[in-house]
C-alpha cells in the first residue's frame, strides 16, 4: 500500500502539498491524490475501508489514473463504468489531447469507442460524481469530488480525489451510534474466517411471563433499558454483540482482539458479571420510576463457554449488518445459558482453563480449587439441553 509514509517516493510534493496529505491522513479523509499527468502520487488507507473494490493494493505510485480505473472494472456496475469514463476522460484529455489512442487502448474494447465521443475539456476547479459498485453483499455506491489542486503561482500541480458513503446525514447518525471501538472491531472481521473465542449467552429467566404482567409499554422500556446496559458492557470488556433474540444477548470475546485465550476468557467472566450488574440497576431504575418490576422478576441467566473451532464473519443483508459465528459450541453455550437458572451464570471447564493464574487471580478465582458439575446431572436441565450439550463440564460463577 503506498500511503503517508511514503510522501514524496514518486512525486516531490511542493510544501503546500505535503501539508495537505498530512492533514488528510491525520482527519482520515478516503482519498486519492494524481500528479498533474494523472499518475497515483497517495492513496489513504480509509478508501479500502470506504470500499474493498477500490483497493489501493491495485493501484501502483506512479499508475495512471485510467490504469487503475480498468484494474477495477469488473466491480464497477455495468452504467457505473460509462459514467465514470464520461466524467473524468474529458478533463484526463484536456491536459493531454495525444493521449486519447492510448486511453482508448487501455480501456479496451468495451468503453475504448466512448473516447471518440468526448471533447477534451481543460479541468475545471472541481466535479462530482459517483460510482456503483457491484461486489456480492457488499454493494453500494460511492460519491466522490475531484479538486484540481494549484500552486501559489496558479499553476495545476495535481488532482485530489475525496471519496464518501452514499449516505444522508440522519442515516449516517444512525449507523455510527453506539461503541466506536465494538464497530472497529467488528469492521475486523469482514472476511469470515476460523476464529477461537470465548462466548457469552444471558437471558431473562421467564420474560414470557413478565411481559404479560405488564403493559407492553412498561415492558419495551425494560427490554430498550437492558439492551443498551447489556451492549455497553459487552463493548466495554472488549467483546462483539452477536444476535439479539427477544430480551437476550449473545457476544465473542476473540483471542486475535484482545491477545490470548485467557485474556478473552477473562473479557468473557467480566462481561457476564457486568450484565448481572447491569439487569440489578435497570431494574431498580425503572422501579423507582414506578414500573412493577423487581429483581425477582428480571434474573439474568448467563453462560459463557469456549469455542475453539467457531466460523466467524460478517453477514449483510437487506438492513442489518451482523456478526455470526458457526460451529458446535455455539449449541452449547446455548443450552448452558438454558440449564443456568435463579439468576446463575455457568462457565465451562474449557473456558475456565483457558485461564492463566494472572487472570484467574483478577477473576478471584483459583483453578485448583475450582469443582464442576456434568450439564445433565444439574437439577432441571432439559431433555434438549441435556442432549445437545449433557456432556460439558460446569462450574457456577458467583
Amino acid at each position: 500500500m503506498f500511503d503517508s509514509g511514503e510522501i514524496g517516493t514518486v512525486w516531490q510534493f511542493p510544501a503546500a502539498l505535503r501539508d495537505l496529505v498530512t492533514n488528510l491522513a491525520r482527519y482520515q479523509w478516503a482519498a486519492q491524490l494524481h500528479d498533474k499527468d494523472w499518475q497515483l502520487v497517495w492513496a489513504s488507507s480509509e478508501l479500502d475501508d470506504l470500499a474493498p473494490e477500490l483497493r489501493t493494493g491495485r493501484m501502483r505510485p506512479g499508475q495512471h489514473i485510467i490504469e487503475g480505473f480498468v484494474a477495477a472494472l469488473g466491480l464497477f456496475t455495468e452504467d457505473s463504468r460509462e459514467r465514470w469514463v464520461r466524467a473524468n476522460i474529458p478533463f484526463v484529455l484536456g491536459t493531454d489531447p495525444d493521449a486519447a489512442e492510448a486511453i482508448t487502448e487501455m480501456l479496451g474494447p468495451e468503453l475504448g469507442p466512448l473516447v471518440d465521443t468526448l471533447k477534451p475539456t481543460p479541468p475545471p476547479q472541481r466535479w462530482f460524481s459517483c460510482i456503483d459498485l457491484a461486489h456480492g453483499e457488499f454493494a453500494g455506491r460511492i460519491h466522490y469530488i475531484v479538486e484540481t489542486i494549484l500552486d501559489g503561482s496558479g499553476e495545476v500541480v495535481g488532482y485530489l480525489m475525496l471519496y464518501a458513503p452514499d449516505l444522508p446525514p440522519k442515516l449516517l447518525n444512525l449507523l455510527t451510534r453506539g461503541d466506536r471501538r465494538m464497530h472497529e472491531r467488528m469492521a475486523e472481521l469482514v472476511e469470515p474466517a476460523p476464529r477461537s473465542a470465548a462466548l457469552l449467552f444471558a437471558d431473562i429467566e421467564g420474560s414470557g411471563v413478565l411481559s404479560r404482567h405488564i403493559s407492553s409499554a412498561a415492558y419495551f422500556r425494560l427490554i430498550r433499558a437492558l439492551r443498551a446496559g447489556f451492549d455497553a458492557a459487552v463493548g466495554q470488556f472488549g467483546g462483539v454483540l452477536g444476535k439479539h433474540a427477544g430480551d437476550g444477548v449473545t457476544a465473542l470475546f476473540l483471542t486475535e482482539q484482545l491477545g490470548s485465550d485467557s485474556g478473552a476468557a477473562r473479557a468473557a467472566i467480566e462481561g457476564a458479571r457486568a450484565l448481572r450488574a447491569v439487569a440489578v440497576e435497570v431494574v431498580a431504575a425503572l422501579a423507582e420510576d414506578g414500573l412493577p418490576v423487581n429483581s425477582d422478576l428480571c434474573r439474568l441467566n448467563v453462560g459463557v463457554h469456549w469455542g475453539g473451532t467457531l466460523f466467524v464473519g460478517q453477514v449483510s443483508s437487506e438492513g442489518r449488518l451482523e456478526i455470526t459465528a458457526l460451529g458446535d459450541e455455539m449449541n452449547e453455550a446455548a443450552r448452558i445459558e438454558q440449564t443456568a437458572r435463579g439468576g446463575r451464570t455457568l462457565a465451562s471447564k474449557s473456558l475456565v482453563e483457558r485461564l492463566t493464574r494472572t487472570d484467574a487471580v483478577a477473576l478471584g478465582l483459583d483453578i485448583q480449587a475450582v469443582g464442576y458439575q456434568i450439564l445433565a446431572d444439574i437439577a432441571g436441565v432439559s431433555s434438549k439441553a441435556s442432549r445437545d450439550a449433557g456432556f460439558i463440564a460446569v462450574t457456577q460463577l458467583d
